[in-house]
């Protein structure tokens, strides 16, 4: 009797994943890429609400993003984004950014993006909307200090460009 159970929960499991396309595409997770959290079904809109007046280069993540095949793109109205980025504090205790995505179920529909001001020096607050921009893309933290995706920074894994094994993850995402 168990064996029939496993048989018809394995089957039902195949068939529950043949149906999801979306995942179809991904590579297979790896210590580096253990989940993605979700993907976009739309374009993302993403509004620069920092100010302007740092160097978290909101616009410049966005553009690197876009080149992986993320449908992403500025827009300067604040009503039609679905992603705003914000030089607040982090929601997270000790984290210099965090990315809040909205979803309905597999598939993420929002996010905002909080950036702790105080890091804004040198190339970190680029760094930091990389980061946290591509959590918003549906990226979990990545092991490899070679990845923008990395969860911790310093001037050693500090990167303002995502690495090919990024741009790949956020692709096949899409």
């Amino acid at each position: 009797m168990k064996r029939i159970i496993f048989a018809v929960l394995a089957a039902v499991g195949l068939a529950v994943c043949a149906a999801a396309p979306a995942q179809a595409g991904k590579p297979a997770p790896t210590a580096a890429a253990a989940a993605y959290w979700g993907h976009w079904a739309t374009q993302a809109l993403v509004y620069d609400a920092t100010g302007g007046t740092n160097s978290f280069k909101v616009s410049e993540a966005v553009a690197e993003w876009r080149k992986s095949g993320w449908n992403v793109v500025m827009t300067s109205d604040a009503t039609k984004a679905n992603i705003k980025v914000v030089a607040q504090n982090s929601t997270i205790e000790g984290a210099v950014g965090d990315a809040s995505l909205v979803t309905s179920g597999s598939i993420i529909t929002g996010c905002t993006v909080h950036l702790s001001p105080t890091f804004t020096y040198m190339n970190v607050g680029e760094h930091m909307a990389i980061h946290e921009l591509g959590h918003c893309g549906g990226l979990p933290h990545s092991t490899s200090t070679k990845s923008v995706m990395y969860a911790t920074t310093n001037s050693n894994t500090m990167m303002t460009k995502p690495s090919a094994q990024d741009i790949q993850w956020m692709a096949a995402d899409y």
